[in-house]
């Protein structure tokens, strides 16, 4: 029908159709430039998180390849101040300097490999962030380390949550140019406690030491201590060298025939001292790093990796699995380690 006069549109009614039809075509296309950018921006942060996983996975557990955090690290522990110099205290978890990688050390089939098969590691339960491991050959007990970080400890809590060994930190050397050696203000209470609540006990120190003469110096001033406490030790005193203080580390830029040397001098004062077996801690990094294999073989290994399977190809006896972890009678996150032991 055609339209007469009266039913023609005007200029401002056509002004008007032409609106409500031109208004959602322009609404439509403002979504879509708004989805075009939003997914630009996922696709961007998909990228960036991929690049951050292989950084991470490139250096091992929680190391970035730039000095500290910790990720610790991740460290053990955070840095502290005694009078004008920074302090030291960490964990292998603390992230290393990439500028000079050495070549990882290539193993023979005669050395030391890792004997773990990987399919036995498993949680305790499902609803414990606990590992354990057990085959034909070897049993795991669970266990931590302590310092003066923790603060007041539960002992018998510990005990009685299943946790049978621990490593208590004797002290540590100042990683600014001094290097003074600090006594871990728990250390001798911890370590009398912790024997009377029926665990285990060992010891380590963090070190700093630049030269042999220090890491000797290092293992004179832990077995004092150690002596002091009365404790009868069934574990080993561990050497613990990190890098520490971000650029200003005294002991960052060590070469690895340095750090070995420093390593069994820490061994040989040890022995000397407390006639006791001597660990080495050490992670991934550290092993493809700053070990050599001939150092390596005369330790038995504290193994730090906070991945579901240690990823060493290297033996070890003890594995720090989470720097995480919550223990009944210890306040906050918690070293946790399993001690894989050989059954008779």
């Amino acid at each position: 029908m055609k339209k007469g006069k009266e039913d023609r549109q005007g200029p401002g009614e056509l002004a008007e159709s032409i609106y409500f039809i031109v208004l959602p075509l322009l609404c439509i296309a403002s979504l879509m430039r708004g989805c075009g950018a939003r997914s630009a921006e996922i696709t961007q942060s998909k990228q960036q998180t991929v690049s951050e996983t292989v950084t991470e996975q490139q250096y091992g557990a929680g190391e970035t390849g730039e000095t500290p955090q910790e990720t610790a690290e991740q460290q053990k522990e955070a840095g502290e101040t005694t009078g004008q110099e920074a302090q030291a205290a960490g964990s292998a978890g603390q992230a290393a300097q990439s500028e000079s990688v050495p070549q990882t050390p290539v193993r023979s089939e005669g050395e030391r490999k890792n004997p773990y098969d990987p399919t036995k590691f498993s949680y305790v339960d499902e609803t414990s962030d606990n590992i354990t491991y057990q085959d034909e050959n070897y049993e795991s007990l669970q266990g931590i380390d302590v310092s003066d970080h923790q603060g007041e400890i539960d002992w018998k809590a510990v005990a009685d949550a299943g946790y049978e060994f621990v490593f208590v930190r004797a002290g540590f050397r100042g990683y600014g140019d001094e290097g003074t050696l600090n006594e871990d203000t728990m250390a001798i209470e911890y370590m009398r406690d912790a024997e009377k609540a029926g665990l285990e006990v060992g010891a380590y120190f963090f070190s700093q030491a630049i030269d042999e003469e220090e890491a000797a110096e290092e293992a004179r001033f832990a077995a004092d201590i150690i002596k002091r406490s009365g404790v009868k030790m069934t574990l080993p005193l561990v050497y613990d060298p990190e890098l520490a203080g971000g650029s200003a580390g005294r002991a960052n830029n060590l070469s690895r025939e340095q750090v070995c040397s420093n390593a069994l001098a820490f061994k040989r004062a040890a022995e000397e001292e407390l006639h006791c077996k001597v660990a080495l801690y050490t992670n991934l990094f550290w092993e493809n790093t700053y070990f050599d294999v001939e150092t390596l073989d005369q330790f038995e290994i504290w193994y730090a990796d906070y991945e579901p399977v240690p990823q060493t190809n290297y033996t070890f006896t003890w594995w720090q699995y989470t720097e995480t972890g919550y223990v009944p009678g210890i306040k906050g996150e918690m070293d946790i380690n399993l001690w894989i032991r050989r059954i008779d």
